[in-house]
């Protein structure tokens, strides 16, 4: 497999130089020289003095910090993906700390203006210079329109931070596929599918339209539910790099000092409203976390920041419901096979006696707890656990899984007795009474009758199509070797003794040409350069031979 980084892209080799830097920096030195990238690997391999006490998963979240923005923002959606990372360096991850650097205005005013196609006094009236909020890919300042005189926040991208971005992710891939080629331990972890689902969402995120479509499905789906909310798009000025929205004055969660009812209220409508966005319309905000919730008119519920959205198929959101109402009604063998029937790829020779076991083990902290119930922390405990058999779960479920971990969280701040278990008994309930009823229930026999008899009408179609696939010639088997490891090394070091070998010979032979044919100069009445070629090829035999007897 060749993987390199693009020579022309002086970017990403500089940036290269940089990230190597940093992880010799922490420590990472000798992974670098296992991978075989650098060209001095004693100086990979010197010891990390800087964090002696620190654990790895914490060394590796101070290189990021160090890296800056972009990476930030690449371990900040790492952190969310306990199925591609371990739990204790997504659990460190969750501790980076935000860029809060502020870019400079006449930066901020080009990307605006570059944007538009015009000055930035043709669109606004107003225009704070200094931002109300910095993250790691943008920036929000407040404005006033031009045409209307409308309040509004305006969220703008950091410059250059999708070349940054760029060049680190194809970064992250060269030295994913490295690591996948020549550490056989990491092979289970699937670093370059890691790499590819990160890129995904990082495109997703770098383009401010899809936020703001989110932003107006969101506020479709609430239309009769006026204290869920989020700030009203302006279409007409939504671009990739710009997104101007309503400019909504409201109080973090940590902030409110409402009365306990109203306290309980308002956990309870920000879980319903995950819920059901989840449950009937399978979009869902996917941070609703406490920095992306503000409480208005002091029982109002405002979301932000909609880079991140989650989607569930109808079978999805089926399978969902399966899932609490299993939880409900504590039921193990359920919730296990619920898991496995959400995930991409199961192994096909696991235990699943075993498996249901250690369910109904981290289950019976749901049930039994010795302090607060934590829907959240079991969802992550049954994604690890997942990982941990090779279960890989499709991405959108651990979108849905880290939502209501948020949105349990940001309750507890608002009512500290919040119990998200007892707060969805009555929706496993209504579901399951739904589901008795023909037209209204999510999953019909008749429905499974018809998705069963269509599979088997399209066998006969299948099984003729892998055979026309085979009489073309155009059917593949995919072979992986699984000690692979260093055999590049190996024929890289077998092609430089052969080359070594060749020059040696040359020089033999071109330098006994030299001195039959009595060339000059002369030193001492014969040919210096044959003389000069005899040594040389005389101290390169010396050397091969010395590495050969050597072993390396």
């Amino acid at each position: 497999m060749n993987h390199s980084l693009h020579a022309g892209r002086l970017t990403a080799t500089s940036r290269f130089a940089v990230i190597a830097g940093k992880l010799i920096k922490y420590g990472f030195g000798s992974l670098l020289a296992q991978l075989g990238v650098s060209r001095f690997p004693w100086n990979c391999r010197r010891a990390c003095t800087l964090s002696k006490d620190m654990t790895p998963s914490a060394r590796l979240r101070r290189v990021i910090e160090e890296l800056g923005p972009a990476p930030v923002k690449i371990g900040q959606l790492l952190s969310m993906r306990p199925d591609l990372i371990p739990l204790e360096l997504c659990d460190e991850l969750k501790g980076l700390q935000e860029d809060v650097r502020r870019e400079r205005f006449e930066d901020v005013r080009a990307v605006v203006e570059e944007a538009y196609g015009t000055a930035l006094e043709n669109l606004f009236i107003e225009f704070e210079a200094e931002p109300v909020a910095a993250a790691s890919l943008s920036q929000v300042h407040r404005a006033r329109r031009k045409d209307t005189g409308a309040l509004v926040a305006v969220k703008v991208q950091r410059p250059g931070i999708r070349k940054i971005l760029a060049a680190d992710l194809e970064i992250m891939a060269f030295l994913a596929g490295l690591a996948n080629e020549r550490i056989i331990s990491l092979r289970t972890a699937r670093l370059p599918d890691i790499v590819a689902e990160v890129h995904k969402s990082i495109l997703r995120e770098l383009d401010f339209t899809n936020e703001a479509r989110s932003m107006l499905l969101f506020n479709q789906i609430f239309a009769e539910e006026p204290r869920v909310f989020a700030p009203d798009v302006h279409p007409d000025l939504a671009r990739e790099s710009v997104l101007v929205m309503s400019f909504v004055q409201g109080r973090r969660l940590d902030m409110f000092h409402g009365d306990p009812e109203t306290r309980r209220d308002l956990a309870l409508l920000g879980l319903n409203a995950t819920v059901r966005q989840m449950l009937e319309y399978g979009f869902f905000h996917a941070d609703p976390h406490l920095g992306n919730l503000k409480i208005v008119d002091e029982d109002k519920i405002c979301f932000f920041d909609f880079g991140m959205c989650g989607r569930l198929t109808p079978d999805m959101r089926s399978a969902l419901v399966d899932y609490i109402v299993a939880l409900a009604k504590n039921d193990p063998t359920r919730v296990a096979q619920v898991a496995m029937d959400m995930a991409v790829s199961v192994p096909p020779l696991m235990d699943e006696q075993r498996f249901e076991a250690d369910v109904m083990f981290i289950l019976e902290g749901m049930h039994v707890p010795l302090g607060e119930v934590n829907l959240g922390r079991f969802l992550l405990d049954l994604t690890n656990l997942c990982r941990d058999y090779g279960i890989f779960l499709r991405s959108d479920y651990i979108l849905m899984a880290r939502a209501l971990l948020s949105i349990e969280a940001a309750g507890r701040v608002v009512d500290p007795d919040f119990d998200s278990l007892e707060a969805l008994r009555p929706v496993a309930a209504r579901y399951s009474l739904r589901r008795m009823v023909p037209g209204l229930s999510d999953k019909t026999l008749l429905d499974n009758l018809e998705q069963r008899m269509d599979e088997l009408v399209n066998l006969p179609r299948r099984i003729t199509k892998l055979l026309d696939t085979a009489v073309a010639g155009k059917l593949s088997v995919e072979l992986h070797q699984s000690d692979f490891g260093h055999f590049p090394d190996q024929l890289r070091l077998i092609g430089n003794r052969l080359g070594g070998a060749l020059i040696t010979a040359a020089l033999i032979i071109g330098s006994t040409l030299v001195y039959i044919s009595d060339v000059g100069p002369h030193w001492n009445g014969v040919p210096a350069l044959g003389v000069a070629g005899f040594s040389v090829s005389g101290l390169l035999g010396v050397f091969l031979a010395w590495k050969m007897f050597r072993g390396t």
